[in-house]
């Protein structure tokens, strides 16, 4: 494993605006050529509302997962998820590598790179703005947002590769904050 490769895992509850600051990171820092933002591989057809993906059939996501496709994947909201196996050769030989993953998979990702080469950026937002976002994106209905506003105010990440990135101010605050947290120092990162 090579010293400066680093996975960065973007994780967060339902709303915080994980999707809003990884396309405009991806957009800022795109001609930065040692970071990558990999599509997901998704059980979603091409098109679906949401992030550009790599659409994937139930039935063979579950083939992919057996052959080994995937570093990591999940499965939520009815949705299977994976992340490409080559994201592991990106970090080896260097690259710090950007993806949106479940908060489930952090020890996978631990195990599998090592804790030097994790970061995770724990995106969070206070409850009103959680709320506004949530009615404003108008997916769930007043009950799936209490469901879902429950579920982030019991949401927890912890241990000594997290860096909590606040996002319940404008959007360029939250973007300069996210594009931080990707560019800190490893050391500095460790004791956050």
């Amino acid at each position: 494993m090579a010293k400066t490769g680093l996975l960065v895992l973007v994780v967060g509850p339902s709303g915080v605006g994980k999707d809003t600051l990884l396309d405009a990171a991806r957009e800022r820092l795109k001609g930065v050529g040692h970071i990558c933002f990999p599509r997901r591989c998704i059980t979603r057809p091409a098109g679906s509302v949401g992030e550009i993906h790599i659409p994937v059939r139930s039935e063979d996501f579950s083939q992919m997962a057996r052959q080994g496709a995937f570093l990591l994947s999940w499965k939520a909201h009815d949705l299977c998820y994976g992340i490409p196996r080559h994201v592991q050769d990106d970090v080896a030989h260097g690259k710090t590598v950007i993806v949106n993953v479940s908060r489930s998979v952090i020890d996978d990702a631990c195990a599998l790179l090592g804790h030097d080469h994790v970061r995770v950026l724990n995106i969070r937002a206070n409850r009103d703005v959680l709320r506004k976002r949530l009615e404003a994106r108008g997916r769930e209905d007043a009950l799936d947002i209490e469901r879902r506003l429950a579920r982030a105010s019991a949401y927890q990440v912890d241990g000594n590769n997290i860096v909590h990135v606040d996002n319940d101010a404008d959007l360029e605050t939250g973007i300069a904050r996210f594009i931080a947290a990707i560019e800190i120092d490893p050391a500095i990162a460790n004791r956050a």
